[in-house]
């Protein structure tokens, strides 16, 4: 157990030492928010009664989940590879599943960290409605969603060599499921091909999950959703752990 903590203690110091990472966690969803807030924020939102920023803020915690999966885990565990830590760790008693899980608790704290620091700028700008259901029931689909997710992120890691491949990769994945998710324009007003696309999109069940529970919905009339995130769960753990290289050749 001490061993496990001081892998994880480790990680923690390498990941604070990348920009990237902070960009990515808690630099872009800020900025995310404030232009489009600044641009839709009061608009009517997809529940009567509430406005576009309400929905808007539980996506962008969502999509804070999948940057840390496609970008940060990705493209971290090729530089730790490449960089030969992951080789070092290969001749001690850490095994695979130690280092997935030590990446893995990186990224869970960041992700809450960028949903937190998210609520917090969306309160002051917008004052917007936070309930103790809709924070606890949201922190439960960023948890169980990251499982998913995370293991995307290590699965993509295993098919590329080099941060640079992993980066182009990265933003092939992540930009259609950030604009086809309904997480920077509602699924209802896309045209109808588009809105099919997205129906095989396991982003928009993450997003429709987190706007509901977050607005007020209970997260027992979401078993669909939490259906695809649990498939999801197995099959990139699966490839997560099959795909894993301790170096690149």
């Amino acid at each position: 157990m001490n061993a496990y903590l001081r892998l994880i203690a480790f990680d923690l110091r390498l990941y604070f030492r990348d920009w990237m990472t902070i960009f990515w966690i808690l630099v872009y969803p800020v900025l995310m928010l404030i232009l489009f807030g600044s641009l839709f924020g009061s608009q009517e939102g997809l529940q009567e009664g509430k406005r576009y920023i309400d929905d808007y803020v539980p996506a962008l915690c969502v999509m804070n989940v999948m940057s840390v999966s496609v970008f940060t885990l990705n493209i971290n565990m090729i530089q730790y590879r490449e960089s030969g830590i992951l080789r070092r760790f290969r001749v001690t008693p850490v095994k695979r599943m130690a280092v997935l899980l030590s990446h893995a608790v990186q990224g869970l704290l960041f992700a809450v960290t960028g949903g937190i620091e998210v609520v917090i700028i969306a309160k002051l700008m917008w004052n917007i409605d936070v309930t103790a259901s809709g924070v606890w029931q949201l922190l439960l689909a960023i948890v169980f969603g990251s499982i998913g997710f995370f293991s995307l992120g290590f699965a993509l890691s295993g098919l590329t060599r080099t941060p640079g491949a992993a980066s182009g990769l990265a933003m092939a994945i992540f930009f259609p499921m950030l604009f086809l998710s309904g997480i920077s324009y509602p699924i209802d007003y896309m045209p109808s091909v588009l809105k099919a696309i997205s129906d095989f999109i396991p982003m928009t069940y993450y997003v429709e999950l987190a706007q509901g529970v977050w607005t007020g919905s209970s997260m027992f009339d979401y078993g669909l959703n939490w259906g695809v995130l649990a498939g999801m769960a197995a099959a990139f753990g699966a490839l997560a752990v099959l795909l894993f290289k301790w170096e690149n050749h």
